[in-house]
């Protein structure tokens, strides 16, 4: 059976100055976290780059690989398209320890990114935070979602 996919956004850790703050993760079966529970980073800027990866994944040919990466750290997950519909997960630390994290559903992966960045954007409305990168993500999201 593949692995539950979800992306966390600690939506009671976020802050903002110059860019909204806050703890995000990939979590497999409801509790491995990748990288790890409480990795605090630029969430909008992140989803934007998760959101781009997400969509050329989606028109990408076999074995085509994309990244998903954090901007703190020098970490990142893998997304390999095995088949027309799976990819294959990998958490990537320090640029050369490797983690299996197993094959998902292409569309599992785009829901938990459209889920998990429409809680974050909500979020944000509801604060009243407005920023550039807010808005560009916003955007994003809009073309992944017609994709």
């Amino acid at each position: 059976m593949p692995p539950h996919l979800s992306i966390d956004i600690d939506l009671d850790s976020l802050t903002c100055s110059d860019h909204v703050v806050g703890n995000i993760a990939f979590v497999l079966d409801f509790h491995n976290y990748f990288p790890g529970q409480g990795w605090s980073d630029f969430v909008a800027i992140v989803l934007k780059w998760w959101v781009d990866s997400c969509r050329a994944l989606l028109f990408a040919p076999l074995y085509e690989t994309y990244s998903f990466q954090f901007m703190e750290g020098p970490i990142r997950i893998t997304a390999k398209r095995v088949t027309a519909t799976e990819v294959e997960l990998t958490f990537v630390d320090d640029g050369h320890a490797k983690t299996p994290m197993g094959t998902v559903s292409l569309e599992e992966l785009k829901d938990a990114l459209i889920k998990a960045t429409r809680q974050f954007i909500n979020a944000v409305d509801r604060l009243g935070w407005r920023n550039e990168d807010v808005e560009t993500l916003r955007h994003a999201i809009k073309v992944l979602h017609t994709s």
